[in-house]
């Protein structure tokens, strides 16, 4: 984690600009090409990796790849992170409220799947909405609605001084459309409509090519 200097920022005046309205948070929902994925998740021989493990992969690959979506506020300040974490809601076997994960990112999709993979096995164990690295602003926060084709959506935030994380959601795939919703949800004190357009043309091209991106 580094702190920007802010009378060398470029975004000075639109981070004072938006920090200083009631909801400084930027909203977008598109659909993005969930087809190539589908068809390569379907190839795979038993036991397959969850749908989720490879979109959460491909979005935090995607978000790394965005300075904008890596930087937060820390004691009141800007600061931009080296690497972003994934924060994921999850429902623990035998249980009807979701309990939330945090798995670190790493660029190969085998490792990361096993970061994903020891957060289940620790919600299954012991269900919690504060584990262990929660408090940390170096985190996307993902969710998946499987069963809801959304248009938008909007998520609960915290004073934006304090609460600067990212909100990624994924909803119901179209198999006929081949598509899938996926909302941002961002403070635009940092986020403009163009890093969010960058974020959602790299997720797709990810998930254009499922052999290259989930490979290692």
């Amino acid at each position: 984690m580094q702190y920007i200097e802010m009378d060398d920022w470029p975004r000075k005046a639109h981070f004072e600009f938006f920090q200083n309205r009631r909801n400084p948070c930027l909203s977008i929902t598109a659909p993005v090409g969930v087809a190539g994925l589908l068809r390569y998740r379907a190839a795979q021989a038993p036991p397959k990796k969850r749908l989720t493990d490879f979109l959460y992969h491909a979005i935090m690959t995607a978000i790394n790849a965005i300075p904008e979506f890596r930087m937060r506020l820390v004691d009141n300040k800007p600061v931009i992170f080296s690497r972003v974490d994934s924060a994921f809601t999850y429902i623990p076997r035998g249980r009807d409220l979701h309990a939330n994960c945090i798995a670190a990112y790493d660029p190969a999709f085998s490792v990361f799947s096993s970061h994903v993979q020891a957060a289940r096995d620790a919600a299954d164990a012991a269900p919690t909405l504060a584990p262990e690295g929660c408090a940390s602003q170096g985190l996307i926060y993902l969710t998946c609605l499987p069963d809801i084709p959304f248009t938008a959506i909007a998520n609960p935030w915290d004073d934006p001084w304090s609460d600067s994380v990212p909100r990624i959601a994924v909803g119901m795939a179209d198999p006929t459309a081949g598509t899938m919703p996926v909302s941002v949800e961002a403070l635009h004190s940092f986020i403009d409509g163009k890093h969010a357009a960058a974020f959602l043309k790299g997720l797709g091209a990810l998930l254009a090519h499922p052999e290259s991106s989930f490979a290692a």
